[in-house]
């Protein structure tokens, strides 16, 4: 088997069966086969995605330019003439012309993140999440050159031919919409291929570490295996610890990198990026590696092998802090995602309503009516917030690929709607306004639904792998995360001053309303399959006092401590529910003692003295005994930090 940076090199010779002349053979031309290694396949990855994401940032800048152009054309076509002139058709040729370039052009730069992919999947070299991301991408580059920016391209031209000024104009208002959506996609591309590169750059350093560390654990063996008598034997030893001292150095060179640029990003785990590069300065493995090579020349055995020791440790650490920060990342962005994505649905369905209240009075208005003036002033504000629902939506989107284009063409069709009620209510047409409202309330709440849809299946899709109670575990930790926000949002709520904000109110009641109905969902699919026995016997508790936050935040006029003391409850509870699976799936053999834990740790148990706050800190002194991972650990410290913060009240 060939190893990292063997090189075989080979021919091909056939011979004939030439008996009566002899036999006469003819040989290939060389082959050569080289075995790249980590550092190389590394080096040869990141080389093609920055030509990628330079690319896509020369491509969005040339897109920014035509769409100015664009609407220079527009303007110039608004004069009062029939046909345009051969100057204008020109412009606009060479405007249609530029747009099929730049589309064009998104085929090398797809082509770049495939081979990207390719080279880093075939060594297995990618996570499985962000592996999924790559496809994501792909399909987003796919999209950058559909079916109907062609049709608007041909269109155009066709119409080029008749001169026309009223149709070249609606056609290139076409064409405008479409150059639009094709920089804005290019934007959200590039935007995302950023925060994909530094997920990509977590799974290198992490492969990184652990090629370190298994090359240092033999090289550990192989000395204490050798005689340092043998120059032969030394040479080897120290030629290999100085390979992997040159490889910790370069690993150090690319953590530092990574942190530069995440300094450029939002929402990333930069307070644990700036710890790895800290505990990496102080481990020093580079002059740790040198002083073994120093033993080793002078036959220092013992002391080579304390030392060799050591530096794996060191490597080990550097491993699992790589893994937590993924982890970290991940649970982080995750969760910003949920909260974003709940915002922007309860906003949708507040424009719809007042779109609803609005239709309800453009409806039946007679021509004569001195409203419409203030009806117009209404529609107004709407599309105002509008546009911000917009450009949250914008946002969002260049942060995760759960935004479909069908979100943002439900929004699009809204805001056209809404122009047209416009028009129809400055023309003191009220029916036909109402028609073009209800219109626009049908699309935000086909967006409403959409992205509800998308954010449930996104709750629900990490419960779905791996089968069994480790599913189990995982969705309950998922939905003790999402408990642990609201409560942040719920206590930040109540220190707010002035006016209570009943939309805000009611948009929390909405999240909990969520995490609710996935907890059904969960005891649903344990008694289906046989597993209820598995959860926790307060999981119908834990449901009773969801309903009851629900109720209090829909008919409360603000956030009191009643509600407070009962969010930490619900999460207390959560807690406890993912420990006892734990327990019953990997310590199966303290059954009793798991139930007597329960009894001591269950609210009802506990003297009426003991606040919530002592809740989550028991929680957290548990925490480090009874095997919660590191991150989630922290998760749980900044929790209770939060609640000290906020001085909620025993």
């Amino acid at each position: 088997m060939l190893a990292v940076e063997d090189v075989l090199t080979y021919h091909f010779e056939v011979f004939d069966n030439d008996n009566i002349s002899g036999f006469k053979s003819v040989k290939s031309t060389e082959f050569t086969i080289r075995v790249p290694g980590l550092d190389e396949v590394f080096n040869d990855a990141d080389k093609l995605q920055n030509e990628a994401e330079k690319k896509l940032t020369e491509l969005y800048k040339e897109a920014e330019k035509l769409n100015k152009e664009l609407d220079k054309i527009s303007d110039l076509l608004k004069k009062d003439k029939k046909e345009i002139t051969w100057e204008e058709k020109e412009q606009i040729k060479q405007a249609a012309e530029k747009f099929e370039e730049l589309t064009a052009k998104t085929e090398d730069i797809k082509e770049k993140l495939a081979e990207t992919q390719n080279k880093l999947d075939d060594k297995n070299l990618l996570s499985k999440e962000t592996l999924e991301k790559y496809m994501e991408l792909q399909k987003l580059m796919d999209e950058l050159s559909n079916e109907e920016m062609q049709k608007a391209l041909e269109k155009l031209n066709q119409v080029l031919n008749n001169m026309n000024r009223d149709k070249v104009q609606e056609n290139l208002e076409d064409l405008k919409k479409n150059e639009d959506l094709f920089k804005k996609s290019i934007e959200r591309t590039l935007n995302l291929l950023k925060r994909m590169k530094v997920e990509q750059k977590i799974d290198e350093l992490t492969k990184r570490t652990e090629d370190l560390e298994q090359r240092q654990n033999e090289l550990n063996e192989q000395t204490e295996k050798s005689d340092l008598n043998n120059n032969t034997d030394k040479k080897e030893l120290q030629k290999k610890q100085e390979d992997i001292a040159k490889d910790a150095n370069k690993f150090e060179e690319e953590l530092k990198k990574l942190q530069k640029e995440m300094e450029e990003l939002k929402d990333m785990p930069k307070e644990q990026m700036d710890k790895a590069v800290d505990e990496s300065d102080k481990q020093e493995n580079e002059e740790l590696s040198q002083e073994i090579n120093k033993d080793l020349q002078e036959n220092q055995k013992s002391s080579a092998m304390q030392k060799q020791k050591k530096l794996s440790k060191n490597l080990q650490q550097m491993n699992k802090m790589m893994q937590q920060m993924k982890e970290s990342m991940q649970m982080q962005n995750q969760m910003q995602v949920y909260s974003d994505m709940l915002k922007l649905i309860d906003n949708m369905l507040y424009l719809s309503k007042e779109q609803e209240k609005l239709k309800n009075e453009s409806a039946n208005l007679p021509y004569n009516s001195q409203k419409f003036n203030d009806l117009s002033r209404k529609q107004s504000n709407i599309q105002r917030d509008m546009d911000m629902l917009s450009q949250q939506m914008n946002d969002l989107a260049n942060k995760t690929f759960a935004i479909s284009p069908e979100m943002g063409k439900a929004l699009g069709e809204a805001r056209m709607n809404m122009n047209s009620a416009m028009q129809s209510l400055q023309g003191k047409n009220g029916y036909a306004a109402s028609q073009s409202q209800s219109k626009a309330m049908g699309n935000l709440n086909q967006a409403a639904m959409m992205m509800k849809s998308t954010l449930e299946q996104m709750m629900n899709q990490s419960g779905g792998q791996g089968g069994g109670m480790m599913s189990m575990m995982q969705q309950f930790k998922q939905l003790s995360q999402q408990q642990m926000s609201l409560n942040q949002q719920t206590m930040q709520m109540m220190q707010q001053q002035g006016m209570p904000d009943m939309q805000q109110m009611q948009r929390l009641a909405a999240q909990q309303e969520m995490i609710k109905k996935s907890l059904e969902e969960l005891n649903k699919e344990a008694k289906e399959t046989g597993q209820s026995k598995k959860l926790a016997a307060g999981t119908e508790k834990i449901l009773n006092e969801m309903s009851e936050v629900i109720s209090n935040m829909r008919t409360q006029k603000d956030i009191d401590e009643n509600i407070i003391k009962k969010q930490d409850k619900i999460l207390s509870r959560l807690l406890d529910a993912q420990r006892s699976i734990n327990d019953r799936d990997f310590e199966k053999e303290r059954e009793s003692n798991s139930g007597r834990n329960k009894n001591q740790n269950s609210p009802e148990n506990k003297n009426t003295q003991t606040s919530e706050q002592d809740l989550i800190y028991n929680e957290l002194m548990k925490s480090e005994k009874e095997g919660y991972s590191k991150d989630y650990e922290e998760l749980i410290k900044k929790y209770y930090d939060e609640l000290l913060k906020n001085g909620v009240k025993k």
